[in-house]
């Protein structure tokens, strides 16, 4: 394989698939094709379209690193902004002569004989690669809730990432939110300050980020334009958010000045009631932190908002049945209910040596190796797998890191005629180091989308440098190459 170019199948066009393609394209040596089963890229900014949706980091920590954009409207971008960015870049990189659009991967099977990876599309079609790359995600499979009835509303009902925009939002019809994590609180919001008549069912209060959202002035996207203040402003924020974050990792007196801020937003709720429905009974940062632009706390006092704490029962066809018997009459149901986080590429079938399945090999708990390999399946690299750094690295710093080392695996695959992935030794020594790593953190103690079966947080729960030092260099006693013909 070192004496011709080697071909790559990207999976998903999204941050991550997008990021790949571009360092892929800077290769000479490399042919790829990046495999998008919808017709545009953006993945999680093309599926959701919610209302109040922006995204919930400093504008700037969101940018591909080599395409800096200096007209940001809002210190917190709005989703349409977001998603327009991305698909300048696209346009501007030359991405999409690489991606095929509307096209599935839906099986994926590793040949030791010939060291390459054999795809079907969902169409029949067929192809063969060298290194097959997962970037589909961790919030691309919407989660609907256990709930009986959901099939018997009679009004119109939907999963917060299938938006239907023919609903009218005018006051006209009465509206239920069923969830209170990042999507349920921003939907919420964002129909309060529009007179729409909403009920919010929380199960459990959340910690919010109440913050403004000022506009960018003419001078602050001036100023990033002169030479040099760019890189000077994007190293000063890096280096707040690792100094900012470090209360996420150990305890001490900034996590308990963090706490303390965080319960004052709740003192603008007048009535004593609504504020205990949402007043959070874990510490803070257990669980993903919903950001509010407009102020949630205020949206919710509104006289057309409500907020229901009380057990849902089940879903009738009038609306929703509490434990207590009471019916909330509604037109319109909204699930804020989140993602399959642990799903990954799943369902799509893929098979490794001796014809083990990523299902079976995750049937009880999803894991990897780095966040980027899983032992028994050469030449298939994860992006924000299992134990990617979700909290506390900047996502484009940790896609840099990620992909860098992916390409030293590449790399070294190719110059030994071989396929690689991580040993089975190896990954669990890894993951003990992970385990070993939560006491302290702040994502243990309660429920969250975060943990596995066993209670284990899947994220990285050290600081930005280690997570950069442990993908510099390949280290290949942790590896097992599969040679080939």
């Amino acid at each position: 394989m070192a004496d011709r170019p080697f071909r790559v199948a990207v999976i998903g066009a999204g941050m991550s698939g997008l990021y790949m393609a571009e360092m892929l394209q800077r290769r000479r040596d490399a042919q790829f094709t990046v495999y998008e089963k919808a017709g545009e890229i953006g993945g999680t900014w093309r599926d959701n379209s919610y209302p109040g949706l922006f995204v919930d980091v400093l504008s700037r920590q969101y940018e591909f690193l080599f395409q800096p954009n200096y007209d940001w409207s809002r210190k917190y971008a709005p989703r349409a902004e977001i998603f327009a960015y991305m698909k300048k870049v696209a346009r501007a990189r030359g991405w999409y002569k690489h991606i095929r659009f509307n096209t599935e991967i839906v099986a994926a099977s590793f040949d030791a004989a010939t060291g390459q990876w054999r795809l079907k599309t969902a169409s029949g079609e067929t192809d063969v690669v060298d290194f097959f790359v997962v970037a589909t995600g961790f919030l691309a499979k919407p989660l609907l809730p256990d709930i009986p009835g959901r099939d018997d509303f009679a009004g119109r009902s939907f999963h917060s990432a299938r938006w239907d925009h023919s609903v009218p939002q005018d006051g006209s019809l009465r509206w239920g939110v069923i969830g209170a994590g990042c999507s349920g609180i921003q939907i919420t919001e964002a129909l309060a300050w529009k007179n729409v008549n909403v009920t919010q069912f929380v199960r459990r209060p959340q910690w919010i980020h109440i913050r403004e959202n000022p506009r960018a002035t003419w001078w602050e996207r001036l100023k990033l334009r002169l030479p040099g203040q760019y890189a000077k402003k994007q190293a000063e924020l890096w280096d707040f958010i690792i100094e900012g974050d470090a209360w996420r990792l150990k305890p001490g007196p900034q996590r308990a000045a963090m706490e303390k801020e965080y319960r004052s937003y709740l003192d603008v709720i007048r009535d004593p009631v609504l504020k205990q429905k949402l007043t959070p009974t874990y510490h803070l940062g257990c669980t993903r932190i919903p950001k509010s632009d407009q102020n949630y706390y205020l949206a919710v006092q509104r006289p057309n908002v409500t907020i229901e704490s009380r057990k849902i029962e089940r879903i009738v066809p009038e609306g929703v049945a509490l434990a207590d018997g009471k019916v909330v009459p509604l037109d319109v149901l909204v699930y804020a209910t989140g993602f399959d986080t642990h799903a990954y590429m799943r369902p799509m079938e893929v098979t490794g040596l001796g014809g083990v399945s990523i299902a079976e090999v995750w049937k009880d708990n999803v894991f990897s190796y780095g966040g980027v390999g899983v032992p028994g399946f050469p030449n298939m690299f994860l992006l924000y797998g299992p134990f990617a750094p979700l909290n506390n690295v900047p996502v484009p710093l940790g896609l840099e890191q990620e992909i860098g080392f992916i390409l030293k695996l590449m790399d070294e695959a190719r110059a030994r005629g071989a396929a690689v992935a991580p040993s089975r030794a190896a990954t669990e020594r890894f993951r003990a180091k992970m385990r070993d790593a939560f006491p302290g953190t702040v994502w243990v103690g309660c429920k969250n989308w975060y943990s596995d079966t066993e209670g284990t947080p899947i994220l990285w729960p050290l600081r930005q440098d280690e997570h950069r030092d442990f993908l510099a260099q390949v280290r290949v006693e942790d590896l097992d190459f599969v040679p080939h013909g």
